[in-house]
């Protein structure tokens, strides 16, 4: 019995399609015994082919192929196809392969037809209420079906999905239906496919059953896009779309003859007017551009002349890919077209309120700041706003308290766009309340934790995104003064790169160079260029480990010899001393950890009543509900105290002090907290 999927234009609303249509010999029908129960609560009988329990299909491929390959299915990620049909057998059928599974005793395999569920079908549909129990995804469909025996919900395309599909937009190869233990993409919808889902070995594309077997219109008239009407162009394999200048495989790609014009459908219904996160402006889609050599200003390669891109009305020669502008991480997905250029403005203003020449009063501290300007370097001081030390220049500082705010700090704009992020961010700041009960936050560049200002940007629908204010200040091109050339950041959100300063790999959050090779990850970009030091009257730079291989040096704080990728585990989390502080007049050498800490952004506090700086965590030896403050102090003793967690000297100029417990690190604040919960939870539920 054949099983093949086939598609045929088909007029619909006076519209031409081309149509899925299961082509069989011979399938089984009901004759009055299986019932479906339609919106109205009566049964009907159904006059249609009876199809298998998804569920029960795939278990049961899964059976045979472990019997074929022995034990080593979970790690054998090979291609499956499947090879029984999905009909329910009938005597009739002569389907030896379906039998074969209504015969089979192992559980869970389900020996009952599907019905159709008219209720769902009849009603609009929620992707949080439905997760399809063949392929595990929770795309919506046109229809679905029910098993009455495993009592879960299927797409119509995942219930009826032949062995093979002949798709018009894939002509040369039939598409398999196949079964893989690890996931596919689909090249339709971008989700995962895994369970089922058809695939073409040769040309290594997969898509979703219902993608497959959706229906794909003869015509489209859209005026955005195109003035006259598009008509579906099948073998579309060397023809470019003029709109993303790329050729898309099992994207139905439409032309109009009148104007040499091609396009997917994907694309049909762009955006004409966008802002993205990598320029100031708004940018405008433009089917002609100028001569001359172009550049992205998001992936920086070249322009095709020939095809449509973005380009910045208030900027000459700003230019954008379409595939690079409409990216997730760059654009909000908005089309600003008709939208007025006022409402779509940030309050990017000063976030404080300017009392009198040099007075102002800042949104986050109660009481007037006074501008000041710094006479001697005191290692003591710490700014609120970015937790680094006042080194020069000018400041806020608060008479009544510790206060003490960077002029850069206190000028910080209520709001900003950032390259890294698609949507405006907020400064606020971190504080210890409801959602926060740490009063800490970690960047999502530099990964690092702090207690000082940052932006975010958070809604219902997304994940909270947080910048500290050191990471919120790089911008495109950066210019870092450890290097000759401007830096970029880079087009692909899963690049992997090697930081040149700390050796380490990062992924996405990096800096690259587009003239050599030289990468800079956003936790060594944001680290002070310049630093001072207290047995030492001038400024020290910022150096890379490999210029530490001609001479030796030695840092004057753990008397440890500097040198490239030196090794220096710390409890639970192994780090290297790959870069370094030196002065140049004084040959004063300091490994930047030694100097700085591991947690540079905490700001350390002065007194218990400091809760901004203070951090809650269960506690040993204390019931669960029971939970410490932990202080942020300076290590300026003349004797280093011992961690609890590490049983070190603690090393850094701040540690951590909580319940009859001091710790080196926040590595080691976290370690400890966890280990403690873990002995909560063991004693609750063993006794």
């Amino acid at each position: 019995m054949s099983s093949v999927g086939v598609f045929h234009k088909v007029e619909m609303d006076e519209n031409l399609y081309f149509v899925y249509k299961l082509t069989q010999t011979d399938y089984p029908t009901s004759s009055g015994e299986v019932l479906a129960m339609d919106s109205t609560g009566d049964d009907q009988p159904l006059d249609q082919p009876l199809f298998l329990c998804p569920d029960a299909r795939i278990k049961f491929h899964k059976l045979k192929i472990q019997r074929e390959d022995g034990d080593i299915f979970d790690y054998d990620f090979k291609f499956h196809p499947y090879i029984s049909s999905p009909h329910f057998p009938s005597k009739r059928s002569g389907d030896q392969q379906g039998e074969s599974l209504l015969d089979c005793d192992e559980d869970g395999i389900c020996k009952l037809p599907v019905v159709p569920l008219f209720w769902c079908n009849n009603k609009e549909s929620d992707s949080r209420e439905f997760q399809c129990g063949g392929c595990r995804d929770s795309m919506l469909s046109a229809s679905y079906y029910a098993c009455l025996q495993c009592e879960k919900k299927f797409h119509k395309e995942c219930v009826e999905s032949p062995l093979e599909i002949k798709h018009p937009t894939h002509l040369f190869h039939s598409l398999r239906l196949y079964y893989h233990p690890a996931p596919e993409f689909c090249i339709c919808c971008k989700t995962e496919v895994f369970m089922i889902f058809y695939h073409c070995l040769t040309c290594n594309l997969s898509m979703h059953p219902v993608c497959a077997m959706r229906k794909v219109p003869f015509f489209i008239d859209h005026p955005k896009s195109h003035p006259h009407p598009l008509t579906f162009f099948p073998t579309q394999a060397s023809l470019v779309c003029h709109f993303c200048a790329l050729i898309k495989k099992l994207d139905p790609t439409y032309i109009c003859t009148k104007c040499v014009f091609v396009i997917h459908k994907g694309c049909i219904g762009f955006p004409h007017v966008i802002r993205i996160s990598r320029h100031t402006h708004r940018i405008s889609f433009t089917s002609s551009l100028p001569c001359g050599k172009l550049s992205c200003g998001v992936c920086h390669q070249q322009v095709d002349n020939d095809y449509g891109a973005y380009s910045c009305k208030k900027c000459d020669a700003y230019f954008v890919h379409s595939k690079c502008a409409l990216q997730r991480h760059v654009w909000d997905g908005k089309d600003l077209e008709e939208v007025p250029e006022e409402d779509d403005m940030i309050d990017d203003g000063e976030p404080f309120k300017r009392i009198a020449d040099g007075i102002i009063l800042h949104p986050f501290h109660s009481h007037n700041l006074h501008l000041q300007t710094t006479r001697a370097y005191d290692e003591n001081t710490y700014c609120r706003g970015c937790a680094l030390p006042i080194y020069e220049g000018q400041f806020y500082s608060c008479i009544e308290s510790d206060f003490i705010l960077h002029e850069h700090c206190a000028n910080a704009p209520r709001m900003k766009r950032h390259p890294l992020h698609p949507h405006p961010l907020t400064l606020v700041v971190a504080t210890r309340g409801p959602g926060n009960e740490e009063g800490t936050f970690q960047c999502d560049a530099c990964h690092r934790k702090g207690t000082g200002f940052f932006y975010e940007h958070h809604t219902d629908q997304e994940n909270i995104f947080m910048l500290d204010i050191h990471c919120a200040s790089i911008f495109e091109p950066f210019q870092y003064q450890g290097h000759e050339h401007p830096l970029f950041l880079p087009s692909e959100p899963n690049k992997w790169g090697r930081c040149q300063m700390c050796t380490y790999e990062y992924v996405n959050l990096n800096l690259n160079c587009l003239e050599c090779d030289y990468i800079l990850c956003f936790h060594c970009a944001t680290l002070p260029y310049k630093v001072r030091y207290k047995h030492d009257s001038h400024f020290l730079k910022i150096c890379n480990g490999k210029e530490a291989n001609d001479q030796s040096y030695w840092c004057e704080i753990c008397e440890g010899k500097i040198e490239e990728g030196t090794e220096r585990a710390f409890y639970n989390t192994p780090k290297k001393d790959t870069s370094f502080y030196k002065c140049n007049a004084c040959c004063t050498t300091l490994h930047q950890r030694c100097l700085l800490g591991i947690d540079t952004y905490m700001k350390p506090g002065e007194t218990v009543k400091d809760y901004l700086s203070s951090i809650k965590y269960a506690s040993e030896g204390q019931s669960k509900e029971s939970i410490t403050d932990v202080q942020i102090l300076l290590n300026s003793s003349p004797t280093r105290p011992i961690c609890t967690r590490c049983l070190c000297r603690c090393p850094f100029p701040i540690f951590f002090k909580g319940h009859n417990t001091i710790f080196c690190s926040w590595d080691c604040v976290e370690d400890s907290a966890m280990r403690s919960y873990q002995r909560l939870l063991y004693s609750f539920l063993w006794g």
